[in-house]
């Protein structure tokens, strides 16, 4: 059976094959997945020595990984493949030595039909599935996480089986979800604690000898972080290591893939589910506000801000911790249930992590701006609802205005009239109609401080334009007359300018100052430079 089914996929995947001599390989491989004998033989082709060519092995463990998968493996068939695989993957794997180990194509594979067999058997035929793989982490079996590429094998099962059973972004079936909790639960219960030991035992062995080893740790605890104890995590060793790696320099200025991910790492523990007082201890605990600070004094995010060397990367990563941080502050704010203690917590949190927010919103790259505009929203949101505002909350309104405002304007990279920018124009028109709704909400909650802001800003453009003339940049004056457009849209809900032959209020007032300045400039924009 097995000289068929080779011979078959390789008809199958040669090109210069007779068409209906493919076309019947083809339909025999198709066959094979109902055909006990035909899936035996499928797995000696994947596991045999030596090893058969690429796309036999391949097209054979796809096979199998089919079946298991449709539960076609029963009893002793599938612990018959569970017993294969496993000796296959010590002999592989166990050596340590890279030549042996599957290619990437393939350990993709290999990862999957092992998560299948993992869902399969982890309550009942392989309780040890996990302990079989930490082993392969060590070459002498003496605790040294020394084996590289077990390591890896190992890192890439982790990784599998939360996204098999614990990805809350998928959709599954009642009776998945079920079969799921109740496979975290066993996790729990066996396997956790040994787990998240050996994630500290990778990066403390592996920090400055292996990027690629130390990211896809991070990447793994970051996926696991969401559904195991906390305190697993959270702890002096692990962060240790974790602030260690979220603040290494970085003097080539170069992308920093595992930086990014410990500061990835410490979005997802700031994401879990829990108690609104023990989310504000954690967030204090962990001292984020400090290490935020570091990080945008750091030069990647200073000093190289305003050149091409800019770590967009790490501000992006950033910008997604600082915005998870104020999205659980602001919940806790507007959780009127919550005690006092953790209010006050809430409230001193948002005023030392507001400057940090505005530093992202503010930045030039509008991807980066736009990673905390969910987290100032939900801040207006809750800034409009409470009224009246106390004096420490109206006080963030003229910075966060401030900021709007800025952002409105087209940066300095922007040619007038540009055809070749014109996505980029497209792009920024949708930008201004997110920020709008921003403007929108600083009016709905004190309508006063935004008619002045505005008013300055509008006025004083005019009044530059009336003393430079030709010599003022154009940006200026088209963020003046967009933000007076927006500025009228504050008379319509009082019929217009005038009512009564007065004006119609306060904003119309200041409106009829502002067109009254722009005639009274005198200027035309033709030849803005």
């Amino acid at each position: 059976m097995e000289t068929q089914v080779l011979s078959a996929i390789e008809i199958a995947s040669t090109p210069t094959s007779d068409q209906n001599l493919n076309l019947q390989a083809i339909n025999f491989i198709h066959e094979l997945r109902s055909n006990a004998s035909g899936r035996q033989a499928c797995l000696s082709l994947f596991t045999r020595t030596p090893k058969c060519s690429e796309v036999v092995r391949l097209v054979s463990l796809d096979v199998v990984n089919n079946a298991i998968q449709a539960e076609q493996f029963e009893g002793q068939s599938l612990s018959h493949v569970k017993d294969s695989l496993l000796e296959y993957i010590r002999r592989a794997y166990g050596s340590g030595n890279r030549d042996d180990v599957d290619s990437p194509g393939l350990q993709n594979k290999l990862t999957q039909t092992l998560t299948f067999l993992f869902i399969s058997m982890y309550k009942n035929g392989w309780e040890g599935f996990l302990d079989d793989f930490l082993a392969l982490t060590s070459l002498q079996n003496n605790g040294s996480r020394d084996n590289i590429v077990g390591i890896a094998l190992y890192l890439r099962l982790l990784s599998s089986i939360h996204d098999e059973i614990a990805d809350v972004m998928l959709s599954r079936p009642t009776s998945e979800t079920r079969r799921n909790t109740e496979l975290k639960d066993l996790l729990r219960a066996r396997d956790v604690q040994k787990v998240t030991a050996s994630w500290q035992e990778i990066l403390a062995q592996w920090t400055g000898r292996d990027d690629g080893i130390v990211e896809m740790t991070l990447k793994v605890v970051g996926k696991w972080v969401s559904w195991i104890d906390i305190s697993l995590i959270v702890n002096e060793e692990t962060l240790n290591l974790l602030f260690q790696l979220a603040g290494r320099p970085n003097p080539s200025n170069r992308e920093d893939r595992v930086r990014n991910a410990a500061i990835d790492t410490f979005t997802e523990i700031v994401a879990k589910k829990m108690k609104p007082s023990d989310k504000m201890n954690m967030v204090i605990f962990l001292n984020l506000g400090q290490v935020v600070s570091q990080l945008i004094a750091s030069p990647a995010l200073h000093d190289l801000r305003t050149t091409s060397s800019y770590d967009t990367d790490l501000a992006e990563a950033v910008a997604k911790l600082v915005n998870n941080v104020v999205f659980d502050i602001v919940k806790v704010l507007e959780d009127v249930q919550v005690d006092a203690e953790t209010r006050a917590k809430a409230e001193q949190l948002i005023q030392s992590f507001l400057p940090l927010l505005l530093r992202f919103f503010s930045d030039e790259y509008d991807e980066i701006c736009s990673t905390v505009i969910p987290s100032l929203t939900d801040l207006l949101t809750f800034l409009r609802k409470a009224k009246p505002i106390p004096p420490a909350y109206s006080a963030m309104l003229t910075p966060i205005l401030n900021a709007i405002v800025q952002k409105m304007r087209y940066d300095e990279t922007s040619s007038w009239g540009n055809e070749d920018e014109q996505t980029d124009e497209a792009e920024f028109q949708e930008l201004r109609k997110r920020l709008q709704i921003l403007q929108k909400s600083v009016a709905a909650v004190d309508e006063t401080l935004y008619i002045d802001i505005l008013s300055n800003v509008i006025g004083n453009t005019f009044q530059r334009l009336d003393q430079q003339g030709g010599q003022m940049d154009w940006r200026d004056l088209d963020l003046a007359l967009h933000e007076m457009y927006l500025f009228g849209e504050l008379t319509l809900p009082n019929g217009g300018l005038y009512a009564k032959s007065r004006p119609s209020g306060v904003a119309a007032e200041r409106l009829i100052v502002m067109m009254s300045k722009m005639v009274e400039s005198g200027k035309t924009v033709v030849g803005l430079s």
